[in-house]
């Protein structure tokens, strides 16, 4: 168990170290992107969609994480589907199992928020087999637990009245452990249905700041990706007082949305690439009893 638990920990703690390695540092000039750049401009008419799907895919060169894949172990892609007011993020993962050696679970974590609010929810195929692991343990403590209470109870009841007493005080103490051993099974199965909490705060008034942070914008011409014909940029983002990049950007031709944005790690770490697509076509998002009232 503590071999699996230790896999869990070092897949995440590589993936983390590839998110954090990100891009490069460059000393551009860091000549801001113009407010009337195809580049924004794409990201204008993407806000004026009634709905799109933008799907991640990160590629890591870690022959630690090859060797992970190679077990069936990792992450999927991470999607997020925007219609209207409300944004749904989901993503797949493929880690050990907790409770069976040499089983590979796999893991859906889906984020839903709508009016400042959200809920996530964790589902997996292993969550019954999970449960039921969960609850045999209980019964355990309970039944060891109702066992020490029945000899309290019977060697109490034998010394008079004040035996009786304490007998019945010992069959409340039983009880009063029944009912919060239902709680704790009741809150773990919980865990796994959706559960809601109030938006961070700053977050609503972070995502209102509109400092531009893109620089450096540079025409790359026309190519095509997947076969639809787009024009290509690049160009770096500030963070901080450095400049990252570069980022590599397809503007669809016909309709001038974003269609394509890539960025790979010079130092050799690995590559991700946001593709977005289905612009007006994607399916109704499930919204949590907890959500529903804000619509």
């Amino acid at each position: 168990m503590q071999g699996s638990k230790a896999v869990r920990i070092s897949l995440l703690l590589l993936m983390f170290s590839y998110l954090a390695s990100g891009m490069a540092a460059f000393a551009q000039a860091g000549v801001p992107v113009p407010e009337d750049s195809p580049v924004f401009n794409a990201f204008r008419k993407l806000q004026d969609q009634p709905g799109y799907r933008m799907r991640m895919v990160m590629e890591s060169n870690d022959p630690r994480m090859a060797q992970m894949a190679a077990q069936g172990m990792g992450f999927g892609a991470m999607e997020k589907i925007v219609k209207g007011n409300t944004t749904q993020t989901s993503m797949h993962m493929k880690i050990p199992a907790m409770d069976v050696r040499g089983v590979i679970d796999d893991w859906e974590i889906r984020a839903v928020f709508q009016n400042g609010r959200g809920a996530r929810l964790i589902t997996s195929p292993a969550v019954p087999r999970i449960l039921k692991y969960g609850d045999q343990m209980l019964a355990m403590q309970m039944a060891m637990m109702e066992r020490q209470s029945a000899s309290v109870i019977a060697q109490a009841a034998a010394q008079g009245p004040i035996g009786a007493l304490s007998a019945g005080l010992a069959a409340g103490d039983m009880a009063m452990a029944a009912v919060e051993a239902s709680l704790l099974s009741k809150k773990a199965h919980e865990f796994y249905s959706w559960q809601c909490l109030d938006q961070p705060a700053g977050r609503a008034a972070d995502s209102k700041k509109t400092t531009n942070l893109l620089t450096d914008l540079k025409s790359l011409g026309e190519e095509s990706v997947d076969g639809t014909p787009a024009n290509a940029y690049e160009f770096y983002t500030r963070d901080g007082d450095q400049l990252r990049g570069p980022v590599h950007m397809d503007v669809t031709k016909d309709s001038g949305l974003p269609l394509r944005i890539a960025m790979t790690d010079p130092g050799g770490h690995g590559s991700m690439h946001m593709d977005y697509t289905d612009f007006g076509k994607v399916p109704d998002i499930e919204i949590p009893d907890c959500l529903k009232g804000q619509q």
